[in-house]
């Protein structure tokens, strides 16, 4: 016996098929009064209030049930709901709103950033950036790498007069174009910042810096040593790339820093020292007390006595008997104040009985001295001078002749072919007459007004305008949203789903588009191909569909997906009310492939026997020979 539910429910598709509207959605109303939680009937009742023209009591409808399915997790189900509710409101921006969190919740980007770009679009129209950047700041959520959200996100910023933020917003684009290696986009966005802000000289120094100290020094190094070829003279950029070099334990790299760091700078205490402790850290005992005898008493000059004891200390763990290592460390002892520690060395000396000679020893080597060969030999040189080409540089007028002495040291007297400064600076160091800026114009970035110097050519405002037309380019509708050209497995099944749950509930266009983001999948694509064909049928467009789904018909397509464009093609003419090329397609799809799905009860019902097999009897009479 049917319950008064089962019977409510009947009555109102009744009452539907003879267009009693009103008495249906009354029936309606005791249905779910009844059973309140049946959201397949109330999203029936929602539909038929929108049949009878009451659309705001049709949202009511629509939003609890999207609501619910929300709540339960499934967001493609509230997606495909309030997909129906923008269609009734589409200028009520609190719905695009929802549909923007539930696509980012299920993590479709791309339609996520096109509904944020119409609420974006919304304000900006109404002049509230306040509530634009908000906007923008989800978006950035959203999809944390993408250049141009970032890049018109520090404009406007800049445009309503928060230059702090801006400047930080600038830095986080530049940081992420480092990161890519695009350097071409990198010095354009210096030459944008020098313009916006012409007080911050050093925004690509800082941005490499933030970079080296936050342990991303390995993508920090090109621009570091962009900087330096362009600037050899700042001893900011040498710190960085020697800071950039410890960080990832380049101690070669680390060494020829210092040393060329010391051809631009010879007075510079720190890189002294530096140099030293890299030749400790080599063990190379010859090595580090030549560099001791050119820098010890400069650095203790210099206040750096501390630092001098802990490098002989080191030294002296690797030769403990070394009377020169013992004598220097006892200097440095007494320079420091550490009276004890420097009269236990003195005996220590004295034990030795070798301290005279020693001495003598000494004032020979200060005459003479040695040269240290392999101070500045680099590990797999091959691979290192590979990456340099030649530039000339004077040091004649720079350095002075005192330093002659130093350079047989440090192994740097012939550096006519600048091997290691190359490695310092990478693999395009040139002479200054050959150096040639070329800048190839990156249109998704927007740099459409940057001449071929980094200069920029408009006004700030024109700027900004250009910057909008990048931004336009996430269009209304998710289908002009690129972010990329691959498309993850799960992105395309959920757009795949979203296309199902959108065709079930009639939203056609919408279907479609999701078909079609869904294809970049190619182990799905000839389905979503064909469901788009299905679809154009379906929102009543019979002869495009037909078209559409011929063109599927090429060679090398397999066996089941022919047969599913054919039934798809079966479908559409008998729409068109070609019924005999219907049955003709059937026929074609039972030949090659019997009981795909109800082929053969549609030939049935249509009293079609597409067999071309005779039995026995029916060979009977003939004469076959």
């Amino acid at each position: 016996m049917s319950s008064k539910k089962d019977k409510l429910i009947e009555e109102a598709q009744r009452l539907i098929l003879r267009g009693q509207l009103d008495k249906a959605i009354k029936a309606y109303e005791q249905i779910l009064s009844i059973d309140a939680s049946a959201l397949n009937l109330r999203q029936k009742f929602a539909d038929l209030l929108v049949k009878a023209g009451r659309f705001e009591d049709a949202r009511v409808e629509f939003e609890k049930v999207g609501k619910q399915y929300s709540s339960n997790g499934f967001y493609l189900k509230a997606i495909a709901v309030y997909k129906q509710v923008q269609k009734l409101f589409p200028n009520d921006i609190t719905i695009t709103l929802v549909l923007a969190g539930l696509n980012e919740k299920h993590g479709l980007v791309g339609n996520a950033l096109a509904e944020y770009k119409q609420v974006y679009d919304y304000y900006e129209k109404a002049s509230d950036m306040e509530e634009a950047l908000k906007i923008l700041d989800k978006m950035q959520a959203v999809d944390p790498q993408n250049v141009n959200i970032k890049f018109k996100l520090a404009e406007s910023y800049y445009h309503v007069g928060k230059n702090d933020e801006s400047y930080a917003a600038f830095g986080r684009l530049a940081a992420l174009l480092q990161e890519r290696g695009d350097t071409t986009a990198f010095s354009r966005l210096n030459a944008r910042i020098q313009q916006l802000f012409p007080d911050k000289s050093e925004f690509m120094l800082e941005v490499l810096a933030e970079q080296v100290e936050s342990g991303n020094a390995a993508n920090a190094i090109t621009g570091i040593q962009s900087l330096l070829r362009s600037n050899p003279n700042d001893k900011r950029i040498w710190e960085l790339i020697v800071s950039a070099y410890r960080k990832l334990d380049q101690t070669q790299r680390v060494k020829m820093a210092y040393q060329h760091y010391l051809k631009f700078f010879p007075g510079e205490a720190a890189a002294k020292q530096g140099l030293i402790e890299c030749l400790v850290e080599e063990k190379d005992v010859k090595g580090a007390l030549s560099l001791l005898g050119l820098y010890e008493q400069d650095l203790l000059n210099g206040g750096a006595a501390a630092g001098l004891v802990q490098i002989y200390k080191r030294l002296a763990d690797i030769d403990p008997i070394n009377v020169d290592l013992l004598e220097g460390l006892k200097r440095c002892c007494e320079a420091s104040g550490d009276v004890e520690n420097a009269e236990e060395l003195d005996h220590k000396l004295a034990s030795l009985n070798v301290l005279s000679t020693k001495r003598g020893k000494e004032q020979s080597q200060k005459t003479e001295p040695e040269s240290v060969d392999d101070l500045s030999d680099v590990e797999d040189s091959e691979a290192v001078s590979s990456e340099f080409t030649e530039k000339s540089v004077d040091y004649d007028d720079e350095i002075p002749a005192t330093m002659e002495y130093e350079e047989t040291v440090l192994g740097l007297d012939d550096i006519s072919d600048f091997t290691q400064m190359e490695a310092i600076c990478g693999d395009d160091l040139q002479t200054e007459d050959d150096i040639e800026i070329e800048i190839e114009i990156d249109e998704d970035l927007g740099f459409d007004d940057v001449d071929a110097e980094g200069a920029i050519g408009v006004s700030g405002d024109n700027w900004l305008d250009s910057v909008g037309a990048i931004f336009d380019s996430i269009a209304d509708s998710p289908r002009g949203v690129k972010f990329g050209s691959d498309l993850d497995t799960s992105d395309a099944q959920s757009h795949y789903d979203l296309g199902l749950a959108f065709k079930e509930m009639g939203l056609f266009d919408e279907a479609i588009n999701e078909f079609r983001q869904a294809a970049a999948d190619p182990a799905r694509k000839v389905e979503c191909l064909i469901l788009q064909g299905a679809c154009l049928r379906e929102k009543g467009d019979p002869d495009s569909a037909e078209v559409f789904l011929r063109s599927l018909l090429q060679p090398g397509l397999g066996l089941q997906d022919t047969c599913a464009v054919k039934y798809e093609l079966v479908l559409t003419s008998e729409l068109l009310g070609r019924n005999e090329d219907a049955a003709s397609l059937l026929a074609e799809i039972d030949v090659v492939n019997p009981g795909f799905r109800d082929v053969r009860s549609r030939l049935d019902a249509a009293g079609i026997d597409n067999t071309l097999d005779f039995s026995e009897e029916d060979l009977k009479g003939f004469d076959l020979k």
